[in-house]
């Protein structure tokens, strides 16, 4: 909502014709999105890697087994194990709808 509060305060500034208030309010909100995009990659790595550690301890397992044991949300365990299987950090395998992940060696 900050960022929208800015994006619209810098619209109405150039409307105006405060060109310096603009340029202020353009930079906050660039900055803003930066924060949050670093944010975003990092709560992915941590993700990442909790799974990974996971799989390392368990040798495969179900995404409800990946989720409930390393205490992340499944949404957010099937992301992980997704972008990892797309690099070739995991392997899928068994039935589509219950797949069985193993972590590459």
């Amino acid at each position: 909502m900050a960022t929208a509060g800015a994006g619209t305060e810098a619209a109405l500034s150039a409307a105006s014709g405060r060109s310096g208030a603009t340029a202020v309010c353009l930079v906050s909100v660039a900055v803003g999105v930066l924060t949050l995009y670093w944010i975003s990659r990092s709560l992915d790595a941590d993700a990442d890697r909790a799974v990974r550690c996971w799989l390392d301890q368990h040798r495969k397992g179900r995404l409800d087994e990946v989720a409930a044991g390393t205490g992340l949300r499944p949404a957010t365990a099937r992301l992980s194990l997704v972008r990892q299987a797309r690099s070739a950090g995991v392997t899928v395998s068994g039935d589509q709808h219950r797949p069985v992940y193993r972590l590459v060696d």
